[in-house]
């Protein structure tokens, strides 16, 4: 059974990667894009995904030495992870929060092999260097030190967390009833036009069944006309 310090570490770690994976995406984006981007979808420095994708490559793969077989592994588990977050992410708030089909040997624009060997070679990296690292950094630190620490970042990230999603869902609601103002605004208006074009269609079909009067009446007086000069 996991202990509640083991739970701290982890914790503490996954806060850590993914403010790792946060400087890597701003990076990374801000080279590409040729100018300053703040990627992340909260508030913080900080993404998540990053976090979970080392936390995942450490405890599956924290076993493995071989360097071509951790990495093979490791870009497997790391773009399956992407793509299933990207399809969860996108179903909750209706948007991407990464796209990939600028990139040759794309999947659904949701992972590309660019980005396996990324995550591949730094997963090589983080297993056998950085989160060793961070392990004995971690255990020099006082424990009831650690353990505040743990709870600040704790309530930081949940207040981050609650804030970022309400407000999102909030945006997606309000997005959904102007669009279905405009969806009834726009039956209305069909059906209006619908209307005046039937009127305007049995208004034709009375024309041809029912004789213009005032035409008939026009050609009596023509008649009488003639008949008077006559």
């Amino acid at each position: 059974m996991i202990d509640i310090i083991t739970l701290e570490k982890y914790f503490f770690l996954l806060v850590i990667y993914s403010i790792i994976g946060w400087f890597y995406e701003c990076i990374v984006e801000s080279i590409r894009q040729k100018k300053i981007v703040n990627r992340g979808f909260l508030a913080g420095p900080y993404c998540p995904i990053y976090g979970f994708g080392a936390l995942l490559d450490v405890v599956v793969l924290g076993w493995c030495t071989n360097p071509v077989l951790l990495f093979i592994i490791s870009a497997v588990l790391t773009c399956t992870l992407e793509y299933i977050t990207s399809i969860v992410m996108e179903k909750m708030f209706n948007a991407r929060w990464w796209d990939y089909y600028d990139f040759k040997f794309n999947l659904d624009g949701r992972i590309c092999l660019w980005g396996a060997l990324a995550f591949g070679t730094l997963s090589i990296l983080l297993v056998n260097y950085i989160h060793p690292f961070f392990m004995n950094l971690i255990d020099m630190i006082n424990p009831p030190v650690f353990h505040v620490m743990v709870i600040i970042l704790l309530l930081l990230v949940t207040a981050d967390v609650t804030i970022t999603v309400s407000g999102f869902l909030s945006y997606d609601t309000k997005l959904k009833d102007i669009s279905n103002n405009i969806n009834n605004m726009k039956e209305a208006l069909d059906t209006k036009v619908n209307s005046t074009s039937a009127a305007m269609k049995f208004s034709s079909v009375c024309s041809k069944i029912v004789p213009d009067k005032s035409h008939k009446k026009d050609d009596e007086l023509t008649e009488d006309k003639e008949k008077d000069e006559e």
